[in-house]
């Protein structure tokens, strides 16, 4: 039976499951930081960011977004470079080769009025660190060599096996160093290698550890995990999950074709960013899980709508808006990122979900949420090749009182359609989409909330 009424679907509660995830106060918020990662570069050149490059993009986005609230700056990966340790075989520079290191950069940050993220594992103990035998802090002689795993991330980065006394310690003291530093955003990555490698088990209490050192100061990001399960064990510690596959080279393979329609059951799940936030749409909800839909590297995307249409996607599932373009590369995607009518969707938590998670449906590309004061936020979105009649019912769909809207509001063209009756219907061109601020008529209910109290979460959104 299709349940056409969100209304319904929210009061329902049908098909509905109960998980428990990590209470903190970025799951209570309810979507992702905005912030701008160096991912682009070493992508295409396959090498870490070079030291002045990393500069001239710091001074971009404090010129050009921290007012928009893009308010972090992240290193990313080829992360092997980062070989220059500390008494305690933590690593103290992005890379061994550059001049300066994270308290000379994270001081630069801060004082550009904005937030650090760093990339790094604490899992991973570097080959200095292995070979400097460095003593484990908090415990009594134990060394790097005596908590290292039998099975390698790669030549210069080793695993440390939980199950090895001192490891806890190992773990959660890098968890502590990056918070002595200032850091407010982890990110950690490859999580399915050392679950591949060392099995659920420890890869729960590797993730148990730092989650309970990082505690509220540190935002969790979860990155390549197999989500067994709808991601039961990432639910328990984690801030915010990815959803799909790396973004490469972007462009509308890395948003919607690649694997379109297709499910694994390890990481990656899913291929693109549309069918990795629809399928774990359940699991987005303020007190519970934030999506990651990965980096926006709007300069790759063919067209103006193509590019509304990412940051769109990105806006409604609550996902982190990360903007992996680069202050030479960006081009006109600078409008994008700028739309204070989008961006204020991203400051008050909101969270949409699609009329159905099952992707070979047409309703997986209308989104539906709503805002604290009542307004329902609409997203409908075209990813085929033509152009395609699309609309939402505001009584069936929304459950409004008599269909009656007070003013249809168009995001993207910043424009009042004024008030309508019982739906909205338009033409939406390939590639394109129409995110709606829809005010009712009369009374104003919230109805947004998905989560229940401390921590236990129900999820409610139709299979159609």
């Amino acid at each position: 039976m299709r349940i056409k009424a969100l209304s319904l679907v929210i009061i329902l509660s049908l098909a509905s499951t109960n998980l428990l995830a990590r209470d903190s106060k970025y799951t209570r918020h309810g979507t992702g930081p905005k912030y701008w990662i160096a991912y682009e570069w070493c992508f295409d050149h396959d090498q870490p960011i070079p030291e002045a490059r990393w500069k001239n993009n710091i001074d971009w986005m404090a010129d050009n977004f921290r007012d928009y609230g893009y308010d972090m700056i992240c290193n990313d990966g080829w992360i092997e470079a980062a070989q220059t340790i500390n008494e305690n075989g933590y690593i103290t520079k992005y890379n061994s080769g550059w001049q300066h290191g994270f308290e000379y950069w994270n001081k630069y940050i801060a004082d550009k009025g904005m937030k650090v993220g760093v990339y790094y594992n604490p899992m991973w103990m570097t080959r200095a660190a292995y070979f400097a035998n460095c003593p484990v802090e908090g415990t009594d002689g134990k060394t790097t060599m005596d908590i290292a795993g039998k099975k390698n991330f790669n030549d210069l980065l080793f695993w440390v096996d939980v199950n090895k006394e001192g490891a806890e310690q190992w773990i959660k003291g890098y968890v502590r160093y990056f918070k002595s530093l200032g850091v407010s955003y982890l990110r950690i990555d490859f999580l399915e290698n050392y679950e591949r490698n060392y099995g659920t088990a420890a890869y729960d209490k590797a993730l148990k550890w730092i989650a309970e050192e990082a505690g509220d100061d540190l935002f969790l990001s979860l990155v390549m995990p197999n989500c067994y399960h709808h991601g039961k064990t990432e639910l328990k510690y984690g801030d915010m999950i990815r959803v799909d596959d790396d973004c490469f080279k972007g462009g509308w393979d890395f948003a919607s074709s690649r694997r379109r329609g297709q499910h694994k059951s390890s990481w990656p799940q899913y291929g693109n960013a549309f069918d990795g936030m629809v399928a774990f749409s359940d699991v987005a909800a303020k007190g519970q899980m934030i999506l990651d839909g990965d980096f926006m590297r709007l300069n790759t995307m063919a067209t103006k709508e193509e590019k509304q249409f990412l940051y769109s996607l990105m806006v409604m599932g609550g996902s982190a808006l990360t903007i992996a373009d680069q202050y030479d590369t960006i081009g006109d995607a600078v409008e994008i990122y700028q739309n204070r009518e989008m961006i204020e969707l991203n400051d008050l938590g909101f969270v949409g979900r699609p009329l159905s998670r099952r992707l070979s449906s047409g309703n997986s590309s209308r989104w539906v949420g709503q805002l604290p004061d009542g307004d329902y936020i609409v997203g409908l979105f075209n990813r085929e090749e033509d152009t395609i009649q699309s609309g939402i019912d505001f009584f069936k769909e929304l459950g409004i009182k008599e269909g009656a809207v007070e003013n249809v509001r168009d995001l993207w063209q910043h424009q009042d359609l004024g008030e309508m009756c019982e739906k909205y219907t338009t033409a939406l061109a390939p590639h394109s989409c129409k995110i709606l601020r829809i005010r009712p008529k009369g009374s104003k209910r919230y109805q947004a909330e998905f989560a229940s109290p401390k921590g236990g979460v129900t999820t409610n959104i139709a299979n159609e």
